[in-house]
């Protein structure tokens, strides 16, 4: 996006600075003046605004950007006002700039105080345009954690001893299961949902974000858990499974408020050339784990109809659900606390321990390692639309294709 005028915002406990203006407020029934209102136009205009990142380190900036259009048309050169509307009976004039020719703007803004903001971006050119207003948008400025010893650092990986409690509980889940104790395994998942829950009330909404996405993964393996009991697999079981999880998974994007880019939802131009690259990757990875597993087709037999069913169910369900919870949520948590190496790795490890369901060593070390080119993957390229490529071109050639070569179903 080509930013528009850019405004640096700096705001101590209360006082706004911006551009030479301090402390000018608007009324907020400003924008309801009935002489606006008798010559507004009726064509309908939109403004977007997000902020990235929506949480900060005290002393670094954040962007909030969006566009204004009118019925999906960019409008250049119009007057944006960004609002401060931590006191809900006015707003506080942050910083002012205009739109560039493809309609969008940008505000870089930073605080030295740990606190939350809440703002508004309102176009106001000329009575045409000054009741647009954006949905109101939440910056959170977090102190940053003291430095520590390499050592220590490397231990405890940054995260809080109640974050931890919560990944371990969930290996040793994932570990009773593979030792055959399927009851003992998903009641310690139980359990780590209930120590969540009491954490997240304890903690009364701090630092929260990582513990909401470790039960996502524990919830997952619950309901996952009527999958692995079942002798045989359907596709119709995959898409009530996964099916039930983008509830929880679409209540945690809605209440945080996550952007396309948080999701990994832009640069569409990109997949031109990065769908190939992964549909590429994805064959090599089948072809390595159908020699570990050797596994059965979820599809009775090798037909057009059939491989369709099974890409739709792979594609828009199985591992759209997994690659949202692991690398755009997951994933995104424990970079933000811990660095990108830090933060993949423990993903990946997660990950990869979800298939202990296989009982199969072999595939827990390919599972962390596919897990590693996801997530290396998606941080490079900030693309979930790839990464699920990846994703989907393998399960679709280990549970559709590869069971019915005949070079491949004849095992030594």
């Amino acid at each position: 996006m080509t930013s528009g005028e850019s405004a640096a915002l700096l705001m101590d406990r209360g006082a706004h600075v911006d551009a030479g203006i301090t402390g000018v407020t608007s009324s907020a029934q400003d924008s309801t003046n009935p002489k606006r209102r008798s010559s507004e136009i009726s064509t309908p205009t939109t403004i977007t605004a997000n902020a990235s990142p929506r949480r900060q380190f005290v002393g670094n900036d954040v962007t909030i950007a969006g566009r204004l259009t009118v019925n999906g048309a960019p409008l250049a050169g119009v007057s944006v006002i960004l609002y401060n509307t931590d006191d809900p009976r006015k707003k506080v004039l942050a910083a002012t700039t205009s739109t560039d020719d493809s309609g969008s703007y940008q505000f870089t803004l930073t605080d030295n105080v740990a606190i939350t903001h809440r703002y508004i971006v309102c176009a106001q050119d000329d009575t045409t345009y000054s009741h647009t207003q954006s949905t109101e948008i939440l910056v959170t400025y977090a102190t940053r954690a003291p430095e520590v010893p390499a050592v220590r650092a490397r231990i405890a990986f940054n995260l809080a001893w109640y974050e931890l409690l919560s990944i371990f509980l969930i290996l040793a889940g994932e570990g009773l299961l593979f030792a055959g104790h399927r009851v003992a395994g998903v009641g310690v998942q139980a359990l780590n949902l209930v120590v969540i829950v009491v954490a997240i009330g304890v903690l009364n909404g701090e630092r929260v974000e990582l513990l909401e996405v470790l039960a996502l993964v524990s919830l997952l393996r619950v309901v996952n858990l009527s999958f692995a009991l079942i002798p045989t697999v359907t596709l119709y079981w995959l898409v009530a499974i996964y099916g039930v999880m983008f509830i929880p998974i679409i209540s945690v994007v809605a209440h945080r408020k996550l952007s396309r880019n948080d999701l990994g939802l832009t640069g569409v131009l990109r997949l031109t050339y990065l769908i190939p690259i992964g549909i590429i990757i994805g064959v090599a990875l089948a072809l390595v784990e159908y020699h570990i597993l050797a596994n059965p087709a979820l599809i009775p037999s090798y037909s057009l109809v059939g491989l369709l069913e099974l890409s739709v169910v792979m594609i828009f369900f199985v591992t759209l659900v997994e690659e949202l919870l692991f690398r755009a949520l997951l994933q995104h948590e424990l970079v933000e606390r811990s660095g990108s190496i830090v933060g993949i790795l423990i993903t990946s490890i997660i990950f990869g321990a979800m298939l202990s369901g296989y009982a199969n060593y072999y595939e827990l070390l390919f599972a962390v390692g596919a897990g590693l080119v996801f997530g290396v993957a998606f941080y490079k390229t900030k693309n979930l639309p790839f990464v699920v490529t990846m994703h989907a071109v393998n399960n679709i050639l280990l549970f559709g294709v590869l069971p019915f070569l005949p070079i491949l179903a004849v095992r030594p």
